[in-house]
């Protein structure tokens, strides 16, 4: 009896084992192409990975719908950081490496805040549909940075330096008095391209938000002020920008840390006729009326126009830290019309927003999807592990009163 009760103990643990790795096996499959789903893990990188691992995803849209992804990626077998560049074929259900976007001219490696754009039109002697990605570039020391400026003609594939946009002459840190950049977002305006960023470089204030413009992309005009509040010891940041063809209004999403007597860095914005005025708009907190915890860090805004409208009505849709809920709005921007909806994803560090397109043979079957992109949270160290996920939900409409 003892050894066929070992026998059986034996066998109850292989058939355990057996199931285990099943379930480990199904848990990693990836979800179908172009369907919905949510907190699908992409990215792993390695834990021997220096400082958060992997942060701040970010994504564009291919023609072919196809997408691209890169982040912040710190792999250790590497003498010089560089930003990775994933593909997906399948609606973001599954990615694979694709290319690099290596520092080309400075010898330090491309670090932080990869930011991806396309152009929707022929500039500075590149055509429609160039890629474009701008992030800082600096040495191992932190002693100084550029935002520095890359395109690509074949589908980020190759990759070319075009211009540093803004230097920091250090520290790159994010320490009051070190004069550091972070940050950059780009849009075109008016047949010239915009640079938002964060500086630290102004005397005046440990912080503010700027932008800079260019016709050619290789020479940038003086820095503009966009945010840049009178108590030097506060710091907005991480600008982002949309805007709505209904209502003509331009809107910018930012954090706002250090403000006397309130906690964490609350998200603000602004809104304006034109993208290169914010600064004389005043600020708002965004607040959502339909309760809930508000955002606090690292916002992302974007606007889709409505599913089936006929009059060219959208929706704003924003994302912050702290909160999974992502915050949408109409046209008109109403100070009081932020609506928190819970879609399923996590939160994370400067969460990406995109509404894209699927192929009518999918899973999706044409409708237009919301994608989401985490790379994990500032702070993020040690045992506490970051990697890239992402979504791909149902675009949100304004709800209902």
């Amino acid at each position: 009896m003892l050894s066929n009760a070992r026998a059986l103990s034996s066998l109850g643990a292989i058939l355990l084992q057996i199931l285990s790795a099943s379930a480990a096996t199904v848990a990693k499959r990836a979800p179908e192409p172009w369907s919905n789903y949510v907190k699908n893990p992409i990215f792993y990188p390695s834990q021997d990975a220096a400082s958060w691992r992997s942060i701040y995803a970010r994504s564009i849209q291919l023609p072919d719908k196809s997408l691209l992804l890169t982040w912040e990626d710190y792999d250790p077998t590497v003498e010089q950081p560089y930003w990775p560049i994933y593909k997906s074929l399948d609606g973001g259900a599954s990615f694979q490496n694709f290319s690099r976007v290596h520092d080309q001219v400075n010898g330090w490696g491309v670090w932080y805040n990869p930011n991806l754009y396309t152009l929707p039109q022929n500039f500075g002697g590149y055509p429609a549909g160039t890629i474009l990605i701008a992030g800082e570039s600096l040495p191992k020391d932190f002693s100084e940075a550029y935002i520095d400026i890359y395109a690509s003609t074949d589908e980020g594939l190759t990759w070319s330096f075009l211009s540093h946009i803004v230097y920091g002459p250090g520290p790159e840190t994010t320490t009051n008095g070190n004069k550091a950049v972070w940050e950059p977002f780009l849009m075109m305006y008016d047949d010239q391209l915009v640079c938002f960023y964060s500086t630290q470089v102004d005397p005046k204030h440990a912080q503010k938000l700027a932008h800079k413009t260019t016709a050619d992309l290789k020479n940038w005009s003086e820095e503009v002020n966009d945010v840049a509040n009178p108590d030097y010891n506060e710091r907005p940041g991480m600008t982002t920008v949309a805007y709505s063809p209904k209502s003509e209004k331009y809107i910018m999403t930012y954090e706002r840390c250090g403000e006397a007597n309130v906690p964490g860095c609350p998200v603000h914005f602004k809104v304006s006729s034109s993208p290169l005025t914010f600064d004389s708009e005043p600020g708002v907190r965004l607040l959502p009326s339909n309760g809930g915890a508000a955002p606090d860090g690292s916002p992302y805004i974007i606007w889709t126009p409505n599913l089936g409208s006929a009059d060219g009505c959208g929706t704003f849709i924003a994302s912050g830290n702290a909160v999974e809920s992502i915050f949408v709005n109409t046209d008109g921007l109403d100070p009081n019309g932020w609506k928190a909806l819970n879609v399923g994803m996590w939160s994370a560090y400067s969460r990406f927003l995109n509404v894209i397109d699927t192929p009518e043979d999918s899973a999706a079957k044409g409708e237009k999807k919301l994608f989401i992109a985490n790379g994990g949270n500032m702070g993020c160290t040690g045992s506490c592990y970051n990697f890239v996920a992402d979504a791909l939900v149902d675009v949100p409409t304004y709800p209902a009163e």
